[in-house]
């Protein structure tokens, strides 16, 4: 299982937690016209002007134990940002989003496991007619593409007018960057569900369910209903650390629980873990068939 569809089409994966909490915003001595270009405290100029921090907080959140990052993207999209006058600079902060998840990534050890970035695309309500939206949310799914992403998050309702809008846009950017990363829609745990028409229109689901660090009954009983296949990771690394150890303890191999946690046996042995590839397994050669074959004669 190499690509985010089919990790977490098939084990409960862990996010990480709050990055603007992490980023700790009144110890950094920030300035609104240099660090924010006058944005007040909209967190994601922030990948523009203090990239490495922003870097630094995906590596703790991965030092912790998070099998996925998101971007700092959620008010990144142009129809967001026109309010503060940064229309015109949505791709290169969605750009440096990505980049700087994708290369915390590559920076930390995996520990046998498969990590994976995913852009945040949210939908802020904007009143704008549905091509309006369509062409924003292309112009920043193209950036979160470029910069890295494995797949694209869509956090937006079931039931509001903008969502095939925002579809569209991301299956846009996706052709003609050529790509083929993903595009899911994120679902929290006990909210409303999509209509078939939206689900027909996405790659996936994520089934999203907050983590709290100091619960463990929710968490069974998630795994056992198998309602969910993304924890969050709390707010800081601290909390991260602990789910990661939550999980791990609840699952059969020590790395991620299998969706649905309660199977039979030998189903649970005939799944390979996301996490437990190092490398990708060479191909055989004659002289290995060979050798099978005369082994089981």
């Amino acid at each position: 299982m190499r690509t985010i569809t089919d990790a977490l089409t098939n084990r409960v994966l862990l996010t990480d937690g709050s990055i603007t909490r992490e980023l700790k915003l009144p110890e950094l001595d920030l300035d609104a016209e240099r660090d924010f270009f006058g944005a007040g405290e909209c967190a994601e100029v922030l990948n523009l002007t203090r990239y490495d921090k922003i870097k630094a907080v995906h590596k703790a959140f991965l030092k912790a134990g998070a099998d996925i990052v998101r971007t700092n993207s959620l008010r990144a999209n142009p129809l967001t940002l026109r309010a503060h006058g940064l229309e015109d600079e949505a791709f290169i902060i969605n750009f440096k989003a990505a980049e700087a998840a994708t290369e915390a990534v590559d920076s930390i050890p995996g520990q046998g496991r498969r990590r994976f970035v995913l852009g945040v695309l949210r939908d802020d309500g904007w009143d704008v007619p549905p091509g309006e939206v369509e062409a924003a949310v292309a112009v920043q799914a193209e950036g979160l593409i470029a910069g890295g992403a494995d797949g694209l998050l869509l956090d937006v309702l079931p039931g509001v007018g903008r969502i095939q809008a925002m579809l569209e846009g991301a299956r846009k950017a996706r052709a003609k960057l050529r790509s083929h990363v993903s595009i899911l829609l994120q679902r929290v745990d006990g909210g409303p569900r999509f209509g078939p028409r939206t689900l027909d229109s996405a790659d996936g689901i994520v089934q999203f369910r907050p983590g709290d660090a100091r619960r463990a009954a929710w968490l069974d009983a998630a795994l056992r209903d198998g309602t969910v296949n993304l924890i969050g990771g709390g707010s800081l690394p601290e909390h991260t650390a602990t789910l990661d150890a939550m999980l791990r303890d609840r699952a059969e191999d020590g790395f991620r629980p299998v969706l649905g946690w309660v199977r039979d046996e030998h189903i649970v042995d005939e799944i390979e873990p996301v996490s437990s590839w190092t490398r990708f397994p060479k191909a055989d050669t004659p002289a290995k068939i060979a050798a099978r074959q005369a082994e089981s004669v």
